[in-house]
């Protein structure tokens, strides 16, 4: 939109029955309203009428949300790469290891500790896991035509002035690289109109009885009577009784309309006039891709969540590829995913930011019986990953 326009500002954070209708004799006054489409409820949404206007700078807005490409922005030039200080990410010793493998077995189910305190490690293999995380945050709008039911409240339509364009609008996300979902009413859109669902009478058919007012007696399923076997003297007979729910006439009063046949239109709320508004809504969302360096046989998706040493961070309005990272893997990562990063359609990217985490990762090698098993320690928290493990059962358990 042209940058001569006003901008506004908003930044501010947001805070029955279920019986068959009874075909019969009574008739629906040709003159009231009903519901258009069949299973629609009351309180179901309209499309906006045929004569709402076009509105300036919004010419192709429907009843479902479009959404709209976001004007060309000047990118700032990001400053250059500067090779990081890594820190060097601990490694464990022996007694380490072990009391980490203690705790483990302990939180387990029925697993036994026996291995765990007799174990002789053959060997302790330190490595680090590299875990590198591109963030992008971007925001996309979109607009539709929404309705509320007029209840005398303020109306700011066109004679207001010119509404602003969907991008013009300033506002800001609560806190950055955290998803968010905004919707507002665009300035200088609003306009009230007779409801065209209940042709302005504030009322529907209720569309349970189909506006007889009555049902079918669910009780004596419309016939009247009822049933039952009584207990005499000379055995069980089967009697029928006229049924207490209807009175003997098949027929009771619909409790959704109280018997009247009609129900408040759920779209006005019985006011016979709706608001009607161009709804801007704004997403903020953070795009994240990952990858993982781990050169031992510790799944990948167990170092995403664990603790780690920072061993990189940058963020800008647009960031460069990492470049000189000691692991090469790690700077081809950056340049597949920084590219792929580089393109969201109908999206403004306002932030990115990447970090690259270093988490210790400790092979246990170990001798049991004839077998060589093994163990990892990760992470700064020292968690244990030890699918191979043999006493996972302690002997002599009873599972009830």
């Amino acid at each position: 939109m042209a940058s001569s326009r006003q901008h506004y500002n908003s930044s501010e954070c947001p805070a029955d029955e279920s019986d068959d209708g009874e075909s019969g004799d009574d008739t629906v006054d040709p003159d009231e309203p009903v519901i258009a489409g069949e299973g629609i409820g009351e309180n179901a949404k309209v499309a906006p009428p045929q004569d709402m206007g076009s509105v300036p700078g919004y010419p192709n807005v429907k009843f479902d949300a479009s959404l709209l490409p976001p004007p060309p922005s000047i990118v700032p030039k990001a400053s250059d790469y500067k090779q990081p200080e890594f820190t060097k990410v601990p490694v464990i010793t022996e007694e380490t290891a072990r009391t980490a493998l203690l705790d483990y077995v302990e939180d387990q189910f029925c697993w036994g500790k026996g291995t765990a305190k007799k174990l002789q490690f053959t060997n302790l293999q330190s490595s680090t896991s590299y875990h590198y995380i591109l963030e992008t945050y971007t925001e996309t709008r979109s607009t539709k035509y929404e309705n509320v039911a007029f209840k005398g409240q303020p109306i700011d339509g066109p004679q207001y002035g010119i509404p602003p364009g969907p991008w013009d609008i300033i506002t800001n996300p609560c806190d950055i690289f955290s998803d968010e979902i905004r919707k507002m009413e665009v300035p200088h859109t609003a306009s009230v109109k007779p409801c065209h669902r209940c042709k302005a009478t504030g009322y529907l058919i209720c569309s349970s009885c189909s506006g007889r007012g009555r049902k079918r007696c669910g009780g004596c399923n419309g016939r009247g009577r009822k049933r039952r076997r009584v207990k005499r003297k000379n055995g069980w007979r089967t009697v029928t009784r006229t049924c207490g729910g209807c009175h003997g006439t098949g027929k009771r009063r619909c409790n959704r309309c109280s018997g009247t046949g009609r129900v408040v239109c759920g779209t006005c709320e019985g006011t016979t006039q709706l608001k009607w508004f161009i709804q801007l809504t704004i997403t903020w969302k953070n795009n994240l891709g990952h990858h993982i360096v781990e050169k031992t046989d510790l799944p990948d998706e167990l170092i995403k969540d664990v603790a780690g040493t920072l061993g990189f961070q940058d963020t800008q309005p647009r960031v460069l590829p990492i470049a000189m990272f000691p692991e090469p893997e790690i700077n081809q990562a950056s340049h597949r995913l920084v590219n792929e990063h580089s393109r969201f359609p109908n999206c403004r990217i306002l932030m990115q930011r990447h970090v690259i985490r270093m988490v210790p990762v400790t092979q246990c090698d170990y001798q049991h019986k004839e077998t060589t098993l093994n163990y990892f320690v990760y992470g700064l928290d020292c968690k244990v990953h030890a699918p191979t493990y043999p006493d996972q059962c302690c002997w002599g358990c009873t599972i009830l």
